[in-house]
């Protein structure tokens, strides 16, 4: 009997505890636009001499600004030993004409000297990111995991419509994730921060940072302006060598809960 009595007293402490800390879970959603300007270039197939197949974004494509969406959640909790949950997603697209002034390859196609050309690129993330709370006193601190799914394509055609051809991107890879917030002392509201996510391997590079600088109004609602910049530089994945950079400001709302 007192055995039962013991368990059902943990029970109730175990509930009491669990809705006693409810208040404490929270976390923040943000969706915003992200002014983007694509450079670098991408070599596919990669088995072609550089000369050859080696495509710059803006001489050869002639890749324009564009402005695209992004979305956050964040969702921390009180338990202890589970990590916090981060969802993000990012779209990045343009497009770009013109008429090129040098021979080269893409793909199976060969596009001579003087050809008017269209070209499309896009890639879009999707990241899943498990990460643990290091520090919340005076600043915040988290590091983590990201599992981030890449899925775009760059794609060139003549405007005669004859000619075309695109190279595909389509793979999951693990990176390193940080986080971090300093409040500033001087004016209730005004935050500063930087989150990013890196990895490298195989020759291959991937990062994505950003530093913002945010501000929050009553309930949480607020709003933020930074500047973004994500590295995708690929040794032979999917038959394509690149190394693309894509930065610039971004602007969003936020609700920290």
């Amino acid at each position: 009997m007192k055995k039962h009595l013991s368990l059902a007293a943990a029970a109730l402490l175990t509930l009491g505890t669990m809705t006693a800390s409810a208040d404490t879970i929270g976390g923040e959603i943000a969706v915003g636009g992200w002014y983007h300007d694509p450079s670098g270039w991408i070599k596919y197939p990669n088995d072609i001499p550089d000369d050859q197949s080696k495509v710059d974004a803006d001489d050869d494509l002639n890749l324009d600004e564009q402005t695209d969406i992004y979305l956050r959640a964040k969702l921390e909790h009180p338990i202890p030993l589970l990590p916090n949950i981060r969802l993000g997603y990012v779209h990045t697209e343009t497009d770009g004409d013109g008429r090129i002034d040098r021979e080269f390859t893409f793909g199976d196609e060969t596009f001579t000297v003087g050809t008017d050309i269209h070209s499309e690129a896009e890639l879009d993330s999707y990241d899943a990111t498990l990460y643990y709370e290091l520090v919340d006193t005076v600043v915040d601190l988290d590091l983590g995991l990201t599992v981030r799914y890449l899925d775009g394509y760059v794609k060139v055609s003549d405007k005669s419509g004859n000619i075309s051809d695109s190279s595909d991107i389509d793979f999951v890879v693990p990176l390193l994730y940080g986080n971090f917030r300093w409040p500033m002392p001087f004016l209730e509201g005004l935050s500063v921060g930087a989150e990013g996510n890196w990895v490298t391997y195989d020759g291959s590079t991937l990062y994505d940072v950003q530093g913002d600088l945010r501000y929050t109004l009553a309930m949480g609602l607020g709003a933020e302006v930074g500047y973004r910049w994500q590295k995708v530089k690929l040794d032979d994945v999917e038959d394509t060598d690149a190394d693309i950079d894509i930065e610039g400001v971004y602007f969003g709302l936020v609700w920290d809960f």
